[in-house]
């Protein structure tokens, strides 16, 4: 009878266990997809004469390229207007 018992008990243990690890997953999904919503994410331009990528609103844009300084827009313009 005492096997029996400890058996049940073990079997109850390891349900509650399983049941907590699946509460606890779905929240953890719930989380990141809230957080991944895009809200916190900046679009990132590549600069033209260095390649470092720089947030779009810190970027600066001249027809249609991206720098990440206006030294190296200057830069690249001069280079490339020859």
């Amino acid at each position: 009878m005492g096997l029996i018992r400890l058996l049940v008990i073990a079997a109850l243990v390891y349900l509650a266990w399983r049941v907590v690890k699946n509460l606890l997953s779905q929240a953890n999904r719930r989380d990141s997809s809230d957080s991944g919503n895009g809200q916190d994410a900046q679009a990132m331009l590549k600069c033209a004469q260095c390649g470092v990528h720089v947030p779009a609103p810190e970027a600066f844009t001249h027809n249609g390229l991206h720098f990440c300084s206006q030294k190296h827009q200057r830069l690249y313009l001069e280079h490339n207007d020859r």
